[in-house]
């Protein structure tokens, strides 16, 4: 199966534009009732699973019968549809926040279990950036072949294995088929909405709204965006593979186009660039996706769009105009041209936001001086509830060089939508609300320019370059 790209005739025939929907997908197969319960217990093997980390599970009884999940086939060799879609699961883990390991959980069944051990399904989940809640699973063959069976993928040839993903709520028994290929919005809303307490009221609706793409305008926007943007960003720092940004710069045109339409043949003709990114990018090779020459151009004139763009977006200016906890107004003045480290949460957070603010404290204390040269900045997403006062209560139990800052709901999406932060109200089911956030730290450096992410998650060595070099002086 190769991923889908257009031409410039398909282009010209769409010149009004391409709607990439972003509601609920299709419901290829749901269940309820009678035959909900074929797909409960009883049904599925409880046979026992090995997860990357080595921890062995029962397949029914500790992942499906009271979780919400998504579920997806690979095998760590493949060379072609695999980290293009595990990629792809990335960016959904992105989406979902720290619903992440709390309300829905990954499953990534390995179709080659003589190959895929734990240690290399640890590097493979690794290279992704997986975290809480994604399980990388294996196991002994005749039990995986059993499970797979069961979810409807038989395929006799690794190659041949399916594509897309299943949704499921053990607990109501409700199942369903997707893609990670389409528009990653629409598919977080429909992982949310396997949660009935999620679910919007009746007349109401969630669905987040409906993005028109103009081919003619960005032509190769979409295709970015469907095959790019999960393994590369363009000015962000590397992910899966390296940042784009500059790319023309480091190479000849025409040795990109070449690798983007066939990376592998580059890769057995032992092109030196070709292996290079073999030996900085061991675990995930681009894969071949036939991308003919002209759309090779498009989706380079895209990027170097974005980077434009990233060039002139310094998101530290968005932040102007909050109030810190202090009640006075943040400003440029505040910063005195120091690097910054950017978080965005809420005062009444129950784990991750008191969590991060605590580890940036320890941060904060091992720089020593270095330390005050650091702006460390929580900003509110709650600034109903967030008050300079209720902000000032609560940064009192953390380092006082951290800054919290709040604001109107205009002022706040603002400088959530200039990081591209996501957060989103919940109600309670007690009248109260909470929100879903992103729970990445933004490291901007002096120019303003977004510098690199981390999170709780991120190697501490890793982070310490990440410091080092944001505060090494010019």
């Amino acid at each position: 199966m190769r991923p889908s790209h257009w031409t410039k005739g398909s282009r010209a025939r769409r010149h009004a534009g391409v709607a990439l929907l972003a509601a609920v997908a299709s419901v290829l197969a749901s269940t309820s009732g009678i035959e909900a319960q074929r797909w409960g217990k009883g049904y599925f093997p409880d046979a026992k699973v090995v997860t990357q980390d080595g921890k062995t599970l029962r397949f029914y009884a500790d992942l499906i019968e009271d979780k919400i999940f998504v579920i997806s086939f690979l095998f760590t060799t493949c060379k072609d549809i695999c980290p293009l879609a595990t990629a792809r699961l990335a960016e959904l883990q992105d989406k979902l926040g720290p619903a992440m390991g709390r309300d829905v959980f990954f499953y990534s069944i390995t179709v080659d279990p003589e190959t895929d051990t734990p240690e290399r399904l640890k590097q493979y989940a690794d290279a992704f950036g997986a975290g809480p809640g994604w399980l990388f699973l294996t196991g002994a063959p005749d039990d995986m072949r059993a499970i797979r069976h069961k979810l409807g993928e038989r395929s006799k040839v690794l190659s041949e294995h399916r594509n897309e993903v299943l949704l499921g709520n053990g607990a109501t028994g409700e199942w369903a088929r997707n893609t990670v290929l389409g528009d990653i919005q629409g598919l977080a809303f429909s992982v949310r909405s396997m949660d009935p307490g999620w679910r919007p009221p009746p007349g109401t609706s969630r669905a987040p709204t409906a993005i028109t793409v103009d081919l003619t305008a960005r032509p190769g926007e979409a295709m970015y965006t469907r095959l790019c943007a999960g393994c590369h960003t363009v000015g962000k720092g590397d992910r899966v593979g390296p940042d784009l940004a500059g790319v023309l710069g480091r190479r000849d045109r025409d040795w990109l186009v070449r690798f983007i339409a066939d990376p592998d043949k580059m890769r057995v003709q032992k092109d030196p660039i070709a292996l290079s990114l073999v030996a900085r990018f061991p675990t995930v090779r681009m894969p071949a996706m036939s991308i003919p020459p002209r759309d090779a151009a498009d989706l380079l004139a895209y990027i170097v769009h974005l980077e434009a763009g990233e060039r002139r977006v310094q998101p530290l200016t968005s932040l102007f105009g909050l109030t810190m906890h202090t009640g006075a107004p943040f400003t440029a003045e505040v910063l005195k041209g120091e690097p910054a480290a950017v978080f965005f949460g809420f005062t009444h957070c129950p784990d991750v936001c008191p969590t991060t603010l605590l580890d940036w404290t320890n941060v904060l204390a091992a720089l020593g001086e270095d330390g005050d040269r650091l702006k460390v900045l929580f900003v509110s997403v709650d600034g109903e509830r967030d008050t300079p006062a209720a902000l000032s209560a609560f940064m009192g139990s953390f380092d006082r060089r951290i800054v919290g800052l709040t604001g109107g709901a205009a002022g706040i999406a603002r400088a959530a939508q200039a990081f591209d932060a996501l957060y989103e109200k919940v109600a309670g089911s007690d009248g109260g609300h909470t929100y879903d956030h992103t729970t990445k730290v933004y490291l901007v450096g002096r120019d303003g320019r977004l510098a690199s992410v981390t999170d709780l998650r991120t190697p501490e060595a890793d982070r310490q370059k990440q410091l080092a070099k944001l505060l090494s002086r010019p």
